[in-house]
């Protein structure tokens, strides 16, 4: 299959991203204007600029976008709040369904906020960050309208993300259970697991190094893939960063390089990127080989815009391949 094929067999697929939607907001404050508060000992943070990007599934879901496929649909919970409104018109504005983004008064929209400080010099100095995030389990009744939606858009559905970041996010148990009986029926499904990876069954894994021994209690990358890929009875996949990844089917591992990229890089939003990317292809009937090459095209392209949570487009891609791979 040539680049060109796979692509079109893309156009004409319809994805979705279950999980936990974040807002990603970066603070720009300039201290050389900053002077002391009349009300206490500080010099506040005077903010010149802000920047705002979807992040977590929500940026899986723009990194899926990004690659035109027939449809992407966002499935997850949202609070009634100011991040609510601005990751939502953000989806929007991509072009992506927000009709399953179930809104809750019990739970909040998910944020990272990133205040960066500069002053006299060139260097950037970053505070720690602002974390908006539930703190307790789904309510009952938000649980109950997540599973309603994803299961009325399940049967139109060519591929499923799931992005579990959270401690209390959206991928409870009774909805882990539903996403696996989708992969168990046939449909194309990749989790991204922080935590809960080796809890997925019949759907493909793609965890990160860490994330595969933690879940293994394995100490060599090769046999936690192994173990990964046999419990769910689908591929495993071990991202390794800069190393590439594996892929074990169960019985023998792969080995993929990952595309060279020159300093300077960003990794954030890489590996939203090369999931979008992977399952979209999986998805297409690309064997794994195309498919890695083809995530690992997005990942490259993505490490390069610093300082967001970037995508890749297929016009970048297309020109990628052209110097670098050869399609």
């Amino acid at each position: 299959m040539t680049l060109n094929e796979l692509f079109d067999r893309i156009s004409h697929l319809r994805a979705a991203v279950i999980g936990d939607h974040c807002l990603d907001v970066y603070w720009h404050a300039d201290m050389r204007i900053s002077e002391l508060s009349r009300e206490t000992p500080h010099y506040p943070l005077p903010v010149v600029k802000e920047r705002m990007y979807p992040g977590a599934a929500a940026n899986q879901a723009a990194c899926l976008a990004a690659l035109e496929p027939g449809g992407v649909l966002s499935l997850g919970t949202l609070g009634h709040d100011w991040r609510w409104n601005v990751l939502s018109h953000q989806l929007e504005q991509l072009g992506i369904n927000t009709r399953g983004l179930i809104t809750h008064s019990e739970t909040v929209t998910n944020a990272y906020i990133k205040p960066l400080r500069s002053g006299n010099s060139e260097v950037v100095y970053e505070d720690p960050r602002i974390d908006f995030e539930n703190r307790a389990p789904l309510p009952p009744a938000a649980e109950a309208e997540l599973t309603a939606a994803l299961e009325a858009a399940s049967p139109g559905l060519d591929l499923l993300l799931v992005c579990d970041q959270l401690a209390y996010g959206c991928i409870t148990p009774s909805i882990r259970e539903h996403i696996c009986r989708l992969g168990r029926e046939g449909l194309t499904v990749m989790v991204d697991s922080r935590s809960r990876i080796s809890a997925f069954r019949h759907v493909i894994l793609k965890p990160n190094e860490a994330e595969a021994l933690r879940a293994t209690g394995e100490r060599e990358v090769l046999r936690a893939a192994r173990q990964l890929a046999r419990l769910s009875g689908q591929p495993a996949l071990v991202t390794l960063g800069e190393q590439g990844c594996i892929v074990s089917d169960g019985e023998a591992e792969t080995a993929f390089s990952a595309l060279s990229v020159p300093p300077p890089v960003d990794p954030v939003g890489a590996g939203d990127a090369f999931a979008a990317a992977f399952g979209l292809a999986c998805a297409a009937g690309a064997d794994m080989a195309l498919a890695v090459r083809f995530a690992s095209s997005a990942a490259a392209i993505t490490v390069k815009k610093i300082g967001c949570t970037g995508s890749a487009s297929r016009e970048e891609i297309m020109g990628l391949w052209e110097t670098s791979i050869g399609a």
